[in-house]
């Protein structure tokens, strides 16, 4: 037998009832467009989060942040923390000096403060910066300059506001060169940074200000939330964390309570949290694909009751059992790959318009990423469907006595 036969004859059942194969496909194409839209989705995610990381520095990033505020690991057991460890400036120092195949280290702080110019008043973050602060960020400035040594070493009150702060403050004004009161306190707008997203985070509404002033005129506190690390390209990331926290434990009594993370680490949390979501969506969408497979199943049940004299004539002229199963099955595994088609196609344009939407929702690109192995992948389930919930019918036809299959009417 022509195996391209069955094919056509597939092909041809889906053009005579149009209407009836669209409704039977409609559950398989609603389950892979599902899936391959939410699959695209998280690589798209995926993709945006690796390309911020490698903005940032890549795999070499290390972070270094402060330990429970409350308890602390003794010997695997957590117990009250009596004391308060943080990280400090000097800290900065000791890891550069003392850890090799280190390239930067930068801290990051921050506080709330209230803004306000004339009549004009709002509230928002502050970060205190050091003079590599923004390229170790990737965040530009866009008019005005940055913090110098002058503006660290005085304290100075300078403040570089974030896109969005300046418009609400200054609206169409220039503010390079004005005045803005931070806390009732007043401060000279230096300059105004590029829009900046990470990740989730929006940096267009806050404000910088040299780390010194921040520590010294609005906390109080020589505290540092977080230290960034940066390791030079191509050495083992692992061992410069060894340093660091062995750096850490000589010069703080709890040392090792402070969390040390790379930035692989962080990336196979985030693979972590993608692949639940792909887990408990993709199981959703399972139902419509199990709903899709019994619709083939019907439609192949009602279509071996109409061609029963047909397959009579069939196995009157030498068809042979394998014959007409393999036929139905392949009319089968034809129906369930065009309905898998048409749900790719759904599931790239469902990715796409979300797509859109998180992207104007959030103000940053981005994208769904549809690649072949998904595209195959989705191809190669439908067939399966086809042939799971194919085998029955075509069993059944090929059963089929020929000489009551020519008396059927």
């Amino acid at each position: 037998m022509n195996i391209f036969e069955p094919v056509r004859v597939g092909f041809s059942q889906l053009q005579a009832n149009k209407l009836r194969s669209f409704l039977t496909l409609l559950g398989l194409l609603i389950g892979v467009a599902s899936v391959t839209g939410i699959v695209a989705l998280a690589e798209g995610l995926r993709a945006s989060v690796t390309e911020q990381l490698d903005r940032l520095g890549g795999s070499s990033l290390i972070f270094l942040s402060n330990p429970q505020r409350y308890y602390r690991d003794d010997n695997g057991r957590w117990i009250r923390r009596l004391h308060d460890d943080h990280l400090i400036m000097e800290d900065i120092d000791r890891i550069l000096e003392e850890v090799p195949n280190v390239r930067s280290v930068v801290p990051h702080a921050r506080t709330g403060a209230g803004f306000r110019r004339g009549k004009v008043s709002t509230d928002s973050q502050i970060t205190g910066a050091t003079l590599t602060f923004n390229d170790a960020m990737d965040w530009q400035i866009d008019r005005g300059r940055w913090i110098n040594e002058t503006d660290m070493s005085r304290w100075r009150k300078v403040v570089i506001l974030g896109p969005d702060l300046a418009t609400d403050l200054f609206g169409e004004e220039d503010p390079v060169g004005q005045e803005v009161k931070i806390n009732r306190q007043r401060y000279d707008v230096i300059g105004v940074m590029e829009s900046k997203r990470i990740m989730d985070e929006d940096f267009d509404d806050m404000a910088v200000v040299p780390i010194t002033t921040l520590q010294k005129r609005m906390t109080g506190r020589d505290r540092i939330d977080l230290l960034q690390v940066r390791a030079e390209l191509g050495v083992d990331t692992q061992a410069v964390v060894a340093g660091v926290r062995k750096t850490m434990r000589r010069y703080h009594r709890y040392g090792r309570d402070f969390a040390i993370e790379t930035a692989d680490q962080a990336m196979e949390e985030i693979n972590q949290v993608i692949l639940i979501m792909k887990l408990v969506f993709g199981g959703i969408a399972g139902i419509s694909l199990l709903v899709g497979g019994i619709g083939i199943m019907n439609i192949m049940l009602v279509s071996v009751t109409e061609r029963t004299k047909e397959i009579g004539i069939r196995k009157a002229v030498g068809a042979r059992r394998s014959d007409i199963m393999v036929q139905f099955l392949l009319e089968s595994i034809v129906l369930a790959t065009a309905g898998g088609a048409l749900g790719l196609g759904g599931g790239w344009v469902l990715g796409q318009g979300l797509a859109l939407l998180i992207s104007n929702l959030s103000g940053q690109p981005f994208t769904a990423v549809v690649n072949l192995q998904v595209a195959g992948a989705a191809i190669a389930f439908s067939a399966l469907i086809g042939i799971f919930f194919g085998v029955y019918p075509a069993r059944r036809a090929s059963r089929l006595d020929p000489v009551d299959a020519l008396r059927y009417e």
